[in-house]
């Protein structure tokens, strides 16, 4: 009777600190399947003082990693992204864009591993371009966790990318060593690519503390946990509930406007010049969380930042917060399309993960249907129809004309794109207009319910191209495998033979 009463007690607490650490809204389906995935995700401690003087950050990093594998694990792998970007020949940008990319000429940025060790002491590690190999003292046995510490420095590069500065803001992302992914084709060592988000991580926890000049803000993953004062500084504590990445953007320009809908906090950042926008901006986002809520399944966190950044690309997703480049903060369809498109990201990469690396279309292209979904339900199936052709169907309809070779089909790895246009055209365009047609066969009813069946069955989790397919098998009750591949997916025929 004591036993059970303790295992009763324990469990209640398990539950009510779950509910603490994941800060989600109540909804059961989203709360049960984090409970879940949190027993063996990664767990990410971070404390950083961030120098925007010298462009530099200093850092140390707790990690503890479960084997999860039925082998046993004798090194370990973390990507160090921000290596990527020490020389000119190996900055992930095309060639044709580094002046873009670095209006005021190309400085390196790199990030320095000084120690990595667990509770038995200093470890032996190899840093080599953008990887980590971490050689535990005996082999992780599966079901065996490890704690690793690690101590390191970074300098952030004047790069208006995904990690670097430019005039008004630092993009700080992909720029901590992250654990990479080990799955049935072992650990997943890709590079940083020039072309696509080469990015492909498990769902982890994380408790970031950011010891920045008082007179910056911060727009980050998660949500403010804490914020005191230390002389100059100002110390930000930011805790999230599941998530693939952390990312931050910092300005001492920014100026903030906020809504909440459906329980979830909405927050702009942007520059006080742009305030006209930057409050659209919030309002564009809080209308896409509620209908891709409603329309795919709930938004489980309670916070999501929307950031005015230094970014020539135009827009980039992390959890819970997304990138969006100051040149569409001045009127015009753009602002509207980015926000919706990168929010849609919140559900295809973020709470649903794939590896983007290889199969890059399973996000890519679900966030470019869904934002056609959200204008057709949100201004009516006209606006929708206008938005499709006018950013989507001529533009690669005009792509495919004007290049006589064949471009190659929608699902292959970024290793396969000679460069941008092409990525944009087959990845974005081509499969978004793949997925409109899938809804015109099996109907809006069906393709909806199939979303719902792969958001839910693959929440918190790395879907793949078939699991894809299960949930539109799923939702028709008949198998769509060889035609979604074959007619779709691997197709080459130009686009009005395919149709």
């Amino acid at each position: 009777m004591k036993q059970k009463r303790l295992m009763f007690f324990a469990a209640a607490v398990l539950l009510l600190v779950c509910s603490l650490v994941f800060r989600m809204r109540p909804d059961d389906f989203s709360k049960s399947a984090a409970w879940r995935a949190s027993k063996d995700c990664p767990r990410y401690s971070l404390e950083i003082t961030f120098y925007p003087d010298d462009k530099r950050i200093d850092g140390r990093q707790s990690v503890t990693v479960k084997n999860t594998k039925k082998v046993e694990l004798s090194e370990l792998y973390f990507h160090l992204y921000p290596n990527a970007f020490k020389t000119p020949d190996a900055a992930p940008f095309p060639k044709s864009e580094m002046q873009l990319a670095y209006p005021d000429g190309f400085s390196p940025g790199y990030i320095n591993i000084k120690k990595v060790e667990a509770a038995s002491g200093n470890l032996q590690y190899e840093a080599k371009d953008t990887l980590l190999k971490v050689v535990p003292e005996k082999p992780l046995k599966p079901g065996q966790s490890l704690k690793l510490t690690m101590e390191f420095d970074e300098i952030i590069p004047p790069s208006c990318g995904r990690f670097g500065y430019g005039k008004n803001t630092y993009n700080i992302a992909n720029w901590y060593p992250i654990l990479a992914v080990y799955d049935d084709n072992g650990w997943n060592k890709d590079p940083y690519y020039a072309v696509g988000d080469p990015f492909y991580s498990d769902a982890g926890l994380y408790e970031v503390k950011i010891k920045a000049p008082s007179e910056y803000t911060i727009a980050a993953s998660g949500y403010v946990a804490d914020k005191k004062q230390d002389g100059s500084f100002s110390i930000w504590t930011f805790k999230t509930g599941l998530v693939r990445d952390f990312a931050w953007v910092a300005s001492s320009r920014f100026k903030t406007a906020s809504n909440e809908v459906g329980g979830v906090k909405i927050t702009s950042f942007y520059l006080k010049e742009d305030a006209e926008y930057g409050e659209k901006a919030l309002n564009y986002a809080a209308r896409a969380i509620k209908f891709f809520s409603d329309f795919f399944g709930p938004y489980p966190y309670r916070e999501y930042a929307v950031a005015s950044s230094d970014f020539y690309i135009g827009g980039m997703e992390y959890p819970n917060l997304v990138m969006i480049g100051r040149q569409f903060y001045n009127g015009g369809d753009m602002l509207e399309y980015v926000v919706v498109h990168e929010t849609a990201h919140q559900w295809w990469y973020g709470l649903v993960g794939n590896n983007e690396v290889k199969e890059p279309w399973l996000d890519e292209a679900l966030a470019e249907f869904s934002t056609v979904l959200y204008y057709e339900k949100v201004y009516g199936r006209k606006s929708g129809q206008r938005i499709y052709e006018d950013f989507i169907l001529n533009p690669y309809i005009f792509y495919e004309q004007t290049h006589s070779h064949s471009l190659g089909p929608v699902l292959r790895p970024l290793s396969e794109f000679n460069g941008w246009g092409e990525y944009d055209a087959i990845v974005y365009s081509r499969g978004a207009i793949m997925l409109k047609q899938l809804e015109s066969i099996i109907g809006e009813d069906k393709f909806r319910e199939a979303m719902r069946f792969y958001f839910k069955q693959n929440i918190y989790k790395n879907a793949t191209t078939a699991d894809f397919i299960k949930a539109v098998n799923k939702a028709t009750g008949a198998d769509w495998t060889d035609y979604i591949y074959s007619k779709m997916l691997k197709s080459q025929e130009p686009l009005q033979k395919a149709a």
